[in-house]
């Protein structure tokens, strides 16, 4: 990886004591994105049929296209059905899920998929908010551009108070 750093930073004629040690750094900076566990997906029993709800859980991700970075917002919830995970599980899975550098189109079902495999709630969701910085510094340059995705499943997408509920 070091040698490719170097052939690109040689391609744009970048030169100079500011990048010494960029090569190794930038090994790093990667090495580092994609050390990212699976969360542990215990499960504890409840009594709780209340929509749980995080929000506003930032993740920085990469653009598989042209390996910019992404800022993601995130907001999961579930209604369990008996059985719930710790709260850290969710943004956990959030951030799990970006280290495979998905399209944000994939990344709700993804987490969707996961909850309902762990849970068997009554319903679950995921609305994922981009920043794409390959719009914002480039192509359409729009610095204020974002993209909403958001995936709805079970009772949160067939009763309209709990869809309301989901996003207020």
């Amino acid at each position: 990886m070091q040698q490719a750093v170097k052939r690109m930073l040689s391609k744009l004629n970048l030169k100079g004591p500011n990048f010494d040690g960029t090569p190794e750094r930038v090994e790093r900076m990667w090495k580092e994105f994609f050390n990212v566990e699976k969360p542990n997906m215990t499960v504890f029993t409840t009594e709780c049929n209340e929509m749980l709800i995080i929000k506003n859980h930032v993740v920085w991700g990469f653009c598989p296209h042209h390996l910019l970075p992404v800022r993601y917002t995130f907001r999961i919830g579930y209604i369990p059905r008996g059985v719930a995970l710790g709260l850290s599980k969710l943004p956990e899975l959030a951030n799990y899920f970006v280290t495979f550098l998905p399209l944000q189109e994939d990344l709700p079902y993804l987490i969707c998929n996961a909850l309902e495999d762990a849970l068997k709630p009554q319903g679950v969701g995921c609305s994922v908010d981009g920043m794409h910085l390959c719009m914002v510094m480039r192509g359409v340059r729009s610095p204020c551009i974002e993209a909403t995705v958001t995936k709805l499943k079970g009772i949160i997408l067939l009763n309209p108070p709990t869809h309301d509920e989901f996003f207020h």
